[in-house]
């Protein structure tokens, strides 16, 4: 396993898999399993919920699809941040009605994209910028 340290935290990579139109790494962190998907981004644009937009060498470019939590044997996709602590978020994790809360490092879906960036060897395309 290829382990990442990304400010004080470690990450070990299990799998990555790249389909052509969806990149998939299933990384853990502590004792928690985690999947982040990109998918193929066919707009040209990043959606408003995506952090960034990432380009292989090849210039495929890609953007968040999908980001899942391990509980029980079943995966849970990611909701939103429901609360705010000083290094660690409180992050809401839904399946179905099931509903699950984990406490996860900052930014984590940031981390999530960092990690998926050094296994692809992608680069973040800087944003338009307004007027230009």
């Amino acid at each position: 396993m290829e382990s990442h340290a990304i400010g004080i935290e470690n990450f070990l990579v299990f799998e990555a898999w790249d389909k052509e139109s969806l990149l998939m790494v299933h990384f853990i962190w502590g004792k928690k399993d985690f999947r982040f998907y990109l998918a193929r981004n066919n707009s040209g644009e990043a959606p408003k919920e995506t952090p960034a937009v990432l380009v292989s060498e090849s210039g495929r470019e890609f953007v968040f699809s999908r980001l899942q939590y391990l509980y029980n044997f079943e995966w849970y996709d990611f909701d939103k941040v429901a609360g705010h602590g000083l290094a660690h978020d409180e992050v809401r994790w839904k399946k179905g009605k099931s509903v699950r809360y984990v406490e996860l490092p900052k930014e984590f879906l940031e981390v999530a994209l960092e990690i998926a960036v050094r296994e692809f060897e992608l680069k973040r395309k800087a944003p338009a910028v307004a007027g230009f």
